[in-house]
């Protein structure tokens, strides 16, 4: 916590969230497609920005954390400090690093 993190994905608007926040993912592969899934996080803007889905974007802030009624648990939620649209990369998945 605390910390300065920055990432790539693409945007994911949910109804359970401020208007001044969306989720940032990416998909990811450990061995193949079968085992692929979605991971990514929660993100804060300072003040009201709108995105639409699937729109890809970099992200720069602190790593902080809140409550999230619909997990009931505490998550991790980056508090952006300065963020871009950037173009869809050409492998939208990230793969395991060994």
């Amino acid at each position: 916590m605390g910390n300065n993190v920055q990432f790539d994905g693409f945007t994911f608007n949910s109804k359970d969230i401020k208007n001044n926040q969306i989720f940032i993912f990416r998909f990811g592969i450990i061995h193949c497609v079968a085992d692929s899934g979605v991971y990514g996080m929660l993100v804060e803007f300072p003040e009201k920005t709108t995105f639409h889905n699937d729109e890809w974007i970099h992200v720069n802030g602190e790593l902080s954390s809140m409550y999230y009624q619909p997990f009931k648990k505490t998550i991790p939620v980056l508090k952006v400090q300065s963020w871009n649209y950037i173009n869809k990369p050409s492998d939208e998945y990230v793969y395991r690093q060994y």
